[in-house]
């Protein structure tokens, strides 16, 4: 796999927490049309926002220089795993609504998940001295 694949996925990332923060952070009544999340307290959900869009700084970081930040791809499959076992468990107990906007980014985050782990593992080819 390449250095663009890679990036891809980082920049993907970012728009995801970052839209996903913004939103829950300047505009959290605004979850529930737009993502189906229901809201149960306005100050939690902004607080989350402000998590998202740090998150989405971690992308950032680790889009700039990938080989030089390997260690934070780990925070970015975390990120990405939650994604993908929360909202599983919020519909599960029926918390969350299992609607097409919910269900339909799980498998991709986990894909997202499993590329920045393979990615986290995986050795750069040392410099040949010359």
């Amino acid at each position: 796999m390449s250095l663009l694949v890679l990036r891809a996925a980082l920049a993907i990332g970012f728009l995801i927490d970052f839209v996903v923060g913004a939103v829950s952070l300047l505009a959290p009544q605004l979850l529930q049309p737009l993502f189906d999340v229901p809201i149960k307290d306005l100050m939690t959900a902004q607080i989350a926002g402000g998590e998202l869009v740090v998150a989405a700084l971690v992308y950032a970081l680790a889009f700039r220089d990938p080989a030089r930040f390997r260690t934070l791809l780990w925070i970015c499959a975390l990120d990405q795993l939650f994604a993908v076992v929360l909202p599983s468990l919020g519909i599960a107990r029926g918390d969350l609504p299992g609607t097409w906007k919910v269900v339909a980014p799980i498998p991709f985050q986990a894909l997202l998940a499993l590329l920045f782990v393979v990615y986290a593992v995986r050795r750069t080819p040392s410099p040949q001295p010359t």
